[in-house]
């Protein structure tokens, strides 16, 4: 009997526990994405890679991309893209899931080093 009380309980544990565990996870694929220019005008949208959803307006293919790098820093430049030398940084920012924070030239420097990620 006590075995089976013991047994009741560590599996109530372990079954109270997971839903908390699974937000947990979850909540780990949601950001805030946020685009600076020199001027310090600031866009900013939502993107919740659970869903693939969020203000983000190529969530899909955003969330596709970090999921295929592993992370908004491991997303990687696209082949053929064709930037001008135009002197107009951009800062791109990351917060939730991932703390990213990185400076390009220009908003075609950012969107061709960073795909649909910072593409809004």
């Amino acid at each position: 009997m006590k075995h089976m009380i013991a047994a009741s309980l560590a599996v109530a544990a372990v079954l109270s526990t997971a839903p908390v565990a699974a937000e947990d996870v979850r909540s780990q694929d949601r950001y805030t994405l946020a685009r600076v220019d020199g001027s310090g005008e600031r866009r900013e949208v939502t993107l919740d890679c659970v869903t693939a959803r969020g203000t983000h307006p190529r969530a899909g293919e955003a969330c596709d991309a970090i999921a295929e790098s592993g992370s908004i820093s491991g997303v990687t430049a696209e082949s053929g893209a064709f930037c001008t030398m135009e002197h107009a940084p951009v800062t791109a920012r990351a917060e939730g899931a991932e703390e990213y924070e990185e400076t390009f030239g220009n908003s075609c420097v950012l969107r061709s080093a960073k795909g649909p990620v910072f593409d809004f």
